[in-house]
């Protein structure tokens, strides 16, 4: 039930049994206001967020001393003030929408005016957008962007949990393929350069639990991931893009505890193993069609396949910026 709702039943209560005032669950009261200003985090900020929460908890307060004095239309004043407060504050179900396209506005603007590289796919485009932790800004249709936190030209889009294996199919669990035709209609310039980021989710958690499965070896599993994204890069290609494409970078290691976020199957050594045949793989297909490959994997790991973590965000999973100096000579290759 809405704060609100609450409030005004509260108001026509008292107003038709003053007793009740010695009996207001006060406290309620406080957790409801506080839960109602959090939906508004986001909204407003910090600075302005904090003086509407001192003066609703002044009012509140305020109306629990008339209440304790049994000044009934005292309590019923402030009631109807901290409502309509309320009433005048918008909250996220009525702006969200507003805030998604705001962002889905100034990230397209900065695209066209700058001519960016779109970075396009999974939670790892983050690492072109140079925040060091994962900083989303939805903008419509369950896609995201990111602050713009380096100077290099990337507009990074995050089109969810998507995989390499179905990333030309229709129908999946994270609509890979409608929300790129959608960015394709909306956002993307005509002849745009794109760089495309897939494949780690699949190396991490799908290859080596199909080896499992289908009792094959994870150089056959790869190239049947391999398969549709190839055929993804060559239709962007047709439609008159600059395709690029970045390798996945090395697996989280066996020494970072389990996370329900980020699963893994195989062991490290595995995983990398079969992020280099990848790599490998993409890389000389990429060469054939002439498409930038971009990659950074080789400087992440041992002579023994063990990830180098100075390279890896907080979170151990994705990129972090420590490895901007790899990529730096990548770049050219998008020039």
């Amino acid at each position: 039930m809405q704060t609100t709702h609450i409030l005004s039943k509260l108001v026509d209560s008292i107003e038709s049994n003053p007793t009740i005032l010695p009996l207001l669950p006060w406290e309620d009261i406080r957790l409801c206001l506080s839960a109602e200003l959090d939906c508004r985090d986001g909204i407003y900020p910090a600075t302005q967020l904090q003086k509407a929460q001192d003066l609703l908890a002044e009012m509140l307060t305020s109306a629990e001393q008339h209440a304790a004095a049994n000044h009934v239309q005292a309590v019923i004043s402030l009631f109807r003030k901290l409502l309509t407060i309320l009433l005048f504050m918008p909250d996220l179900e009525y702006t969200s929408h507003l805030m998604e396209q705001a962002n889905f506005d100034h990230a397209c603007l900065r695209h066209c005016k700058n001519n960016t590289v779109i970075v396009l796919g999974d939670s790892h485009v983050n690492f072109f957008s140079g925040n060091e932790e994962l900083s989303f800004l939805p903008i419509g249709k369950e896609i995201n962007t990111c602050p713009n936190n380096t100077p290099y030209p990337f507009t990074p889009l995050h089109l969810g949990p998507c995989l390499a294996y179905n990333c030309n199919r229709y129908g999946t669990s994270s609509s890979f393929r409608e929300k790129l035709d959608y960015l394709l209609d909306c956002f993307v310039q005509p002849r745009s350069r794109i760089l495309c980021c897939l494949g780690e989710i699949d190396l991490r958690v799908h290859v080596f639990k199909q080896t499992a499965i289908q009792s094959r070896s994870y150089r056959e599993i790869v190239d049947e991931i391999l398969e549709p994204y190839t055929l993804l890069l060559l239709q962007l290609q047709d439609q008159g893009y600059q395709v690029s494409c970045w390798g996945p970078i090395a697996s989280q290691s066996e020494r970072c505890p389990l996370d329900t976020r980020y699963p893994r199957c195989g062991t490290e050594v595995q995983r990398n193993m079969a992020t280099e045949y990848f790599n490998q793989q993409l890389s000389r297909i990429c060469a054939e069609h002439d498409i930038p490959f971009l990659s950074v994997f080789a400087q992440m790991i041992t002579p023994d396949y063990l990830t180098i973590e100075h390279y890896l965000s907080p979170d151990r999973c994705h990129l972090g910026q420590r490895a901007l100096p790899l990529l730096k000579p990548e770049l050219v290759k998008l020039l």
